[in-house]
């Protein structure tokens, strides 16, 4: 797991101030949300990783503003719009000379639909970013991975992303020309930010996907076993194949061997563990 760094404290403020602003208009409670973030991070002491921050944000918003979803029409607007360029994603796919590798740029590039680091999202941005080369490439052990699997264990991202993630997950399919024994996806046990939920998966069509079922992941308040938890480590050990798509899944999962990361690099702290740029489309193995 990625520690948080000093410069994570400002950026998830300024999150947490955008997201009290979704959920009130109210001046005197978006002050006051601000107030007690700045309260609670000042409490840190470091061993923190930047998902901890996004919960703390999350839970405060709500404590003050009493909105517990406050992107849920956001959420809504993303996975419609996102669904509506499916026959264009599709299309695009059917006409690449290698449609999986094509499935594997625009689901990196879906990432960039993230309204945790962003106020504004440009729902044609992915569809120019998938044509950039990748910073890092290991594309051929996945694709060689995606043949040879059985069973897939597929970490979810944001809402929206998450159609760019189906396209993926039916071309893998296609390609190897057989579904998987097994697909699991996980998901956010409740909201976070503009994460994706079951809501968000079924709105889609994911939890169409042959034999697919759904995960439950949360900070380990609620039922779903915490991403700190031995139970979620064991998810991994028991499928052959395992994605983890989004920064805030890298910064908390990247000390776990033998799995795929897909990722649009969005900060300072993310492009220095990685040794990239800003802006860099990722296909990492972690070994």
């Amino acid at each position: 797991m990625l520690k948080i760094r000093p410069e994570c404290v400002p950026c998830t403020l300024f999150t947490g101030a955008r997201m009290a602003k979704i959920a009130s208009e109210n001046l005197t409670l978006r002050r006051k949300v601000v107030s007690e973030l700045a309260r609670r991070f000042s409490e840190v002491t470091w061993d923190e990783v930047p998902l901890d921050l996004s919960y703390l944000a999350q839970e405060v918003v709500e404590d003050v503003t009493g909105v517990s979803d406050p992107y849920k029409e956001i959420k809504r607007r993303s996975n419609s719009i996102a669904l509506k360029h499916y026959p264009d994603l599709e299309r695009r796919v059917a006409e690449s000379p290698d449609p999986l590798e094509e499935a594997v740029r625009l689901s990196i590039a879906g990432n960039l639909i993230d309204f945790g680091p962003y106020a504004k999202v440009d729902f044609e941005q992915p569809f120019r970013k998938a044509s950039e080369e990748f910073a890092i490439n290991d594309y051929e052990l996945f694709r060689r991975s995606v043949s040879a699997s059985g069973s897939l264990l597929y970490f979810l991202d944001n809402a929206g992303e998450i159609v760019f993630d189906k396209l993926l997950i039916e071309t893998m399919i296609r390609v190897r020309g057989r579904p998987f024994d097994k697909v699991s996806l996980v998901v956010k046990e409740k909201p976070l930010i503009n994460d994706a939920t079951l809501e968000d998966a079924e709105e889609v069509g994911l939890t169409g996907i042959p034999r697919a079922a759904i995960k439950f992941i949360g900070d380990g308040r609620g039922k779903a076993p915490s991403f700190r938890s031995s139970e979620v480590k064991s998810w991994i050990r028991e499928h052959d194949l395992t994605i983890f798509k989004g920064q805030a899944n890298f910064e908390t999962f990247e000390g776990l061997s033998g799995a795929f990361f897909l990722l649009v690099v969005k900060c300072e702290v993310v492009a220095e563990a990685l040794g990239v740029g800003v802006g860099s489309l990722v296909l990492k193995h972690s070994g």
